[in-house]
């Protein structure tokens, strides 16, 4: 098995990802053919990518039709744009640019999902072998934060951040002499910051246990090659970061915390400053080369790249939505599960995480108990690595998946492992049932699932009649979702609009309208206004809706967004609306599908009825 594995490696990892990509592409014909997106994020992306593709300039990411006059501003990297651009241009000549986009938004991340695989085996190969590497690249796909990340249509920057998370894990765990890697490392990680910030605290841990091998020399591969990774690496990413903001930003753009900024370059350039300068000391005598200078040198550059942050930009030090408006994070920040901390997270959401965790502590126990490939370097380096992501995921539990990700890496170790120690038992039931054990440990999701399953069935049985209400809601929030539902939308004259944060990209998708704020945290007062609307008390909507010009105001009576508002604002706007309430400068329109359409009658606001001409 194992000689087979080896030399039909590439094979079979392709030949997972074609199965894999095929299932996948079945399972979401009925989206791709509806023009259904993963969530509204997509959405906004696509929407770029089309701006762009129309002649936006590369260093103009606003959305113009959003927030007007100003427009919104988004924050994300030019870099995701640049592989659906170019199907996009391809294909449009030959099928037009709706379908072009359509069918890139298709193609894009299954490639993307193909290149995560590729990356995830090499590094499983690296550790743990061959063999153990099909095993646990077959088994990822059943990790659903892994793969619902890269299915049609999910074209948000979430797939790019798990390549260049596997990226790193490849090169970090590089046991060759050749000091490529750690160049690798470094820019996989200036990567992963430049598509997202959320990918620093992962860059730190990287580099940290890549750091392991400098400061420790016996932690470091077989030659001395190994113990310069870690300088290599730092270099790396602080070039790569002013690289891939040189090529995607404006250098006069103001210092944000939510994105890669000059603050966070110099920041990194301070701290391989402070690195390669330690090295060179060693170098050039023999007094420096203890560990004691090492581990100075390494809080030296801590402190260093803190004090260049915290003297350029303080308020970047903390939360990066710490300053977020109080109704916006009532009412928007804290209602999105994955930006929670897992404790904090609905447990449907959380309960896989969970499982995954504290299975593959247990795994984790047994390979660095029993297995006997791992070096004890990579063992050491494998248990800090599975520990921060655990940390890290605990405190934002959309980056869980990466956590779950290495626990996946042990539980495959440990399924083959079972079957190979099981041949050596002559019992036919003690092997059947080490094999079993192996196969449950090694898919703690399907646990997870009937934990899941057993619950709802146990609310559903506890209160029927919210059963059939939520059943009854859940339909309804299909038809407020429907792509042709809200194009037909675009019937009403070309208008800025008052609908909801979660509505409001797909109304840019599908209709020529303009709205007020999509779920952006940049664009916060504009969502403060949207929030403002929906559950202030008539006369502070009219405000915010003569402010923004507003011509017709959308709701639809299966949002959660509106359920929500109306939930928690039981004397605002739509609370009224929905219990028949309509001020006097409301007219209710037909209904357009599921969609409740309201008119502003300016005639009832004579005081500020010249802002609207």
């Amino acid at each position: 098995m194992v000689n087979f594995t080896e030399r039909h490696f590439a094979r079979l990892i392709v030949g997972i990802w074609l199965c894999a990509a095929f299932g996948i592409a079945l399972i979401s014909r009925d989206a791709i053919s509806a023009w259904k997106m993963g969530d509204p994020d997509d959405q906004m992306r696509i929407l770029q990518v089309r701006d762009w593709v129309a002649g936006q300039s590369w260093w103009d990411i606003t959305q113009y039709r959003m927030n007007a006059p100003a427009g919104g501003d988004m924050h994300w990297s030019r870099l995701v744009d640049v592989p659906l651009a170019l199907f996009i241009r391809l294909l449009t000549p030959v099928m037009g640019q709706a379908i072009a986009e359509q069918v890139s938004a298709s193609i894009v991340p299954l490639l993307t999902l193909g290149v995560a695989l590729w990356f995830y085996a090499l590094g499983a190969r690296r550790l743990f072998g061959a063999t153990v590497a099909v095993v646990a690249t077959a088994l990822v796909i059943t990790i659903a934060p892994f793969t619902t990340q890269m299915i049609p249509m999910r074209i948000d920057h979430h797939g790019w951040q798990i390549v260049c998370f596997v990226v790193a894990l490849w090169a970090l765990f590089d046991r060759h002499t050749k000091i490529w890697s750690a160049v690798v490392l470094g820019l996989a990680c200036a990567l992963w910051i430049e598509i997202s910030i959320e990918g620093l605290p992962f860059a730190a841990l990287a580099l940290g246990i890549s750091a392991l091998g400098w400061v420790f020399p016996q932690l470091a591969a077989v030659s001395d090659h190994g113990r310069l990774r870690f300088p290599v690496a730092l270099a790396s990413i602080a070039i790569g970061a002013l690289v891939f903001f040189s090529i995607t930003e404006r250098w006069s753009a103001s210092n944000f915390c939510d994105a890669l900024s000059p603050v966070h370059i110099a920041a990194l350039s301070v701290m391989a400053a402070v690195i390669i300068a330690a090295v060179l000391l060693e170098k050039a005598a023999a007094i420096f080369a203890t560990v004691y200078f090492r581990l100075a040198a390494c809080a030296a550059a801590a402190v260093s790249g803190a004090a260049m942050l915290l003297s350029i930009a303080p308020q970047c030090a903390g939360d990066a939505f710490a300053r977020l408006d109080p109704l916006v994070r009532e009412y928007w920040f804290e209602s999105v599960p994955e930006g929670l901390p897992l404790w904090a997270a609905p447990l449907d959401f959380a309960i896989q995480q969970y499982a995954y965790i504290l299975v593959g502590c247990v795994a984790l126990a047994l390979v660095l108990l029993f297995n006997k490939q791992l070096l004890k370097a990579d063992k050491i380096r494998m248990a800090l690595l599975f520990l921060g992501t655990v940390i890290i995921g605990a405190f934002v539990s959309r980056t869980a998946v990466y956590a779950m990700m290495v626990a996946n890496l042990f539980l495959a170790a440990t399924l083959v492992g079972g079957f190979i120690t099981a041949e050596s038992y002559k019992n036919v039931i003690l092997r059947m049932a080490l094999r079993i054990g192996a196969i449950l440990l090694a898919m703690p999701n399907v646990s997870a699932q009937f934990i899941i399953d057993e619950r709802n069935a146990a609310e559903a049985k506890a209160d029927p009649a919210l059963d059939r209400l939520n059943r009854n809601f859940g339909k309804q929030t299909w038809r407020c979702q429907k792509t042709t539902a809200i194009a037909a939308l675009d019937r009403l004259p070309p208008s800025p609009v008052m609908a909801t944060l979660d509505t409001n990209p797909a109304i840019l998708q599908f209709t020529r309208h303009v709205v007020v704020a999509s779920g952006h945290h940049r664009n916060q007062a504009a969502m403060a206004d949207v929030i403002r609307t929906f559950t202030g008390v008539p006369d502070q909507a009219a405000q915010v809706i003569v402010a923004r010009r507003i011509r017709y105001l959308i709701t639809c009576d299966g949002s959660y967004e509106l359920a929500l508002y109306a939930r928690k604002a039981p004397k605002g706007l739509l609370a009224q609306l929905r219990g028949g309430r309509v001020p006097a400068w409301l007219k209710r329109q037909p209904d357009i599908g599921p969609f409740q359409i309201y008119a502003v009658d300016r005639t009832q606001l004579p005081d500020i009825r010249a802002e609207y001409d």
